[in-house]
């Protein structure tokens, strides 16, 4: 009776490890129904995890990016030997501190642009990428591990963060909520000096300012200091970030119809949308009526 010969060598090891990794996050996702969104971390608990992670998980052991640390941080976690951290949420930012503390798959993935909204054919040329940086971050392919990043970037990671590169469409929400501007008479010229100075630090910390989605991701960002809370102020600042010299107003008193309207604002803004040639209207009457827009009448 012959024996089934026994697989060994590297070959062996990578198969054994590839196993370990489907077990391991099968089972350490099996309680994600239980996430409250870090609602509930006590203070203290990621300098704690931080400890705790330089004490057994050394980099010069477990390779940052290697499946070997990836794996050794859900063992932990599902051992014996993890006494504090039962809850899932106190597990996902265990993992994240460990795995990924600066977030990368999540600024990679605003970077990217990778959106559900985009084309067959543009989430193709997108897609390969987000995976790759998600594999070179974890060790392995873990298609959860973002958004859960996503949560943990806008509830925890409370530092002061002005981003500069976000090619996701974070500009919808915003253009649509400009058809609630009406007016801006009840803006002050003390509070359009204060968005003015918040313009001129935003454009400092920002070294992408005139990007749309850039700036329509950070005026909605929780973990900065520009707090623009109301859509009138929103409306403001974007004007005088996106478009100081009302370009947009140029560009509708020149064209004669919509269609060439569109293609010069896409062309020369980088996006077009009706309300925002609308608001650019209101300020220019409320704030800067002498302002010579163009030689034709809008």
């Amino acid at each position: 009776m012959s024996r089934k010969k026994q697989l060994c060598g590297p070959l062996h090891y990578e198969i054994e490890e590839e196993q370990r990794y489907y077990f391991h996050q099968k089972r350490f996702y099996s309680d994600s129904k239980s996430f409250l969104s870090f609602e509930y971390l006590a203070p203290g608990t990621i300098e704690r995890i931080q400890t705790i992670i330089l004490s057994i998980f050394p980099e010069e052991q477990y390779p940052k990016g290697s499946l070997k640390r990836y794996l050794a941080v859900l063992e932990y976690l599902s051992s014996k030997h993890n006494k504090e951290f039962h809850l899932f949420d106190y597990k996902i930012a265990f993992l994240i501190q460990s795995i990924d503390p600066d977030l990368s798959i999540y600024f990679g993935f605003l970077s990217n642009g990778y959106s559900i909204h985009d084309s067959k054919e543009i989430r193709a040329k997108k897609g390969p990428a987000l995976i790759h940086t998600i594999i070179n971050t974890v060790g392995a392919f873990d298609p959860q591990f973002l958004k859960y990043e996503e949560v943990y970037f806008q509830r925890v990671l409370k530092y002061d963060r002005i981003l500069s590169y976000v090619n996701k469409d974070c500009s919808r929400n915003f253009l649509e909520s400009l058809r609630a501007v009406k007016s801006f008479d009840t803006i002050n010229p003390i509070e359009l000096q204060i968005l003015d100075k918040k313009v001129q630090e935003y454009s400092r910390a920002c070294a992408n300012p005139q990007s749309i989605n850039t700036l329509c991701f950070n005026m909605d960002n929780p973990n900065n200091n520009l707090e623009l809370y109301h859509i009138y102020r929103k409306a403001i600042f974007a004007i005088l970030v996106l478009d100081p010299n009302l370009n947009c107003l140029r560009i509708y008193s020149e064209e004669s119809n919509v269609e060439s309207i569109k293609e010069r604002m896409i062309q020369e803004m980088g996006f077009y949308h009706p309300d925002f040639v609308r608001i650019e209207r209101l300020y220019h009457q409320k704030f800067c009526p002498e302002m010579n827009i163009s030689g034709w009448a809008y």
